[in-house]
This record gives C-alpha cells, sequence and structure tokens, in this order.
C-alpha cells in the first residue's frame, strides 16, 4: 500500500506553490511560503559560491527508502563529479550535509522524525532553518540513529557546517523570516 501511496505521490503534477506530503495521516497539500522559497534559493546560492567541488541539489529523494520513507530535504550538496543531472534521487552516503526550512506544517517533523531519519542514515549534518521563528539548528555527530551534538542560534549569525576536509560558512542574515 504504502508503495502505490508513493508511486502516486510521484506522478501527481502540482503548481509549484504547493508541495504534496505522505506522511502517517494521509497526502495533505501543503503551500510553500515565499520565505521558505527565498531563504532555500538563497543557502542553494550561498553553496555554489563556498563549497568548492560541491554542487547544490535542492528538491529530491534520498536512497534509499527506508521504513517505507524517503526524505525530501530542501536542500544538500553532492561532489560535483557525481552528480547525475538527471536524477531526482540521490544515495545518502553522498550526502554529507542537509538541510531543511521550516514550513508551518512541517515544524514537528523537521525537529524530530527528519533528525532520526538523516541521523539513522549516518548523514553528518542537519541544518535546520526555522522562517517562522528566524532561528536555526545545526545537529551534528550522528550515532546509533540520533544526532550527540547541537547547536543554534538566531538569523544574522554564521553557521558553519563541516563538509569533508572543509567548512560550509552559510551567512544566515540572508535567510527570509515569514
Amino acid at each position: 500500500m504504502e508503495d502505490r501511496a508513493v508511486d502516486l505521490q510521484e506522478r501527481i503534477r502540482l503548481p509549484r506553490s504547493v508541495r504534496l506530503r505522505l506522511t502517517r495521516n494521509g497526502m495533505t497539500l501543503v503551500p510553500i511560503t515565499q520565505a521558505h522559497l527565498t531563504t532555500q534559493r538563497r543557502i542553494l546560492n550561498q553553496i555554489e559560491e563556498r563549497l568548492p567541488g560541491w554542487t547544490p541539489v535542492g528538491e529530491f529523494g534520498v536512497l534509499p527508502p527506508r521504513e517505507g520513507y524517503t526524505p525530501e530535504p530542501d536542500v544538500s550538496a553532492v561532489p560535483s563529479d557525481k552528480l547525475e543531472p538527471g536524477a531526482s534521487k540521490f544515495p545518502e552516503d553522498l550526502l554529507r550535509f542537509v538541510i531543511e526550512v521550516v514550513s508551518p506544517e512541517s515544524a514537528e517533523r523537521d525537529y524530530s522524525t527528519k533528525s532520526d531519519h538523516y541521523a539513522l542514515r549516518g548523514i553528518e549534518a542537519y541544518l535546520v532553518v526555522n522562517v517562522l521563528t528566524a532561528r536555526w539548528t545545526l545537529l551534528t555527530r550522528p550515532e546509533n540513529g540520533n544526532y550527540e551534538h547541537s547547536v543554534s542560534g538566531t538569523f544574522g549569525e554564521k553557521i558553519e557546517i563541516p563538509v569533508e576536509d572543509q567548512t560550509l560558512v552559510l551567512d544566515s542574515s540572508q535567510f527570509m523570516r515569514v
């Protein structure tokens, strides 16, 4: 049943202003705020400028599905030499970090469910950017399905994300608040 729901979700064409989310409660149409879109675009641009050898990616699925769930982070990056231009899903072992921009309907999921899924996959850093509160939280050091380290701040502060032998520094003053 879950496989059919995921297949249906991938086949439905929606306007860019909404997303279809598959949750325990069924499928939900979720509006996307301009703060969400603008912040996501600005993060992608900063990755492009500040992380040599990596290509920013957004709106993709993480492989393989686990427990019938394929997370869809808002932003990440893959090594440029491993980028498949036609890909809409990337293997978890290519992702060193993922970023979620909080929407009104996703706050609980972004802070709890998704962090568990990303930590279980061994993704080294998970950044939650909350455009509703103008705060961010960076989770690192995944171990046994949990992140062992957390640092939080407010928009305007620099965010340092470890990416192999580099540090991606994001300027959160560029993020937009609802």
